[in-house]
């Protein structure tokens, strides 16, 4: 795992920059400081199981930016800021 240095700014567009190319709809707003990634419905039966291994891959990710949160509200919905 490499962690990402640099400003909590730096980290933030580097993490948007990694989940923009996720099949989910990503939302910024850096200058307040988050993004959230979304996958889009149905979120039933086996659709279920694909964004939660998006939201997963989110998760892991997420270790490499120390000064960004990864907030999840479902399993197919991410809230990422920083503090």
């Amino acid at each position: 795992m490499i962690v990402v240095n640099g400003t909590k700014a730096a980290q933030l567009l580097a993490f948007l920059e990694q989940c923009a190319h996720l099949d989910a709809d990503v939302q910024s707003s850096v200058e307040r400081g988050f993004f959230t990634v979304t996958i889009p419905p149905p979120w039933d039966g086996p659709a279920s199981k694909a964004a939660q291994a998006v939201q997963d891959k989110i998760k892991e990710w997420s270790k490499q930016y120390p000064d960004v949160v990864c907030y999840c509200f479902d399993s197919y919905s991410t809230l990422l800021y920083v503090l």
